[in-house]
């Protein structure tokens, strides 16, 4: 059965949403995206705001729940979405933020 899920798997989604609904993650989650490449921690940082740290704290998270890949390379660790899932799962969210954002706009209208 496609959705039968176990405990442990329906223990896996929750972490993997509770890690979608922080908006730092989000905008990391978009930076990475946006680049088409991988991006060191530092590039992520600057391309969000984030603090060095803050953006390094969010991208452990990220890694562990499996949305994004980590790459160590020499002195310098590479981050990039875990792809088509992350994009998949934005643009079928984000599809659904417009849909009803336009029809809020017409009920108003």
């Amino acid at each position: 059965m496609k959705h039968g899920l176990s405990d442990a798997m329906i223990e896996q989604v929750t972490n993997l949403f509770g890690a979608l609904g922080d908006q730092s993650r989000l905008r990391i989650l978009r930076a990475l995206l946006d680049a088409k490449g991988s991006q060191s921690q530092g590039a992520v940082a600057e391309a969000t705001g984030l603090s060095q740290a803050n953006a390094s704290k969010h991208l452990a998270c990220l890694v562990r729940v499996g949305l994004v890949h980590r790459e160590p390379e020499g002195n310098t660790v590479y981050f990039s979405p875990i792809l088509p899932l992350v994009s998949n799962i934005c643009d079928l969210v984000c599809g659904h933020v417009s849909d009803r954002v336009k029809k809020n706009y017409r009920a108003l209208r």
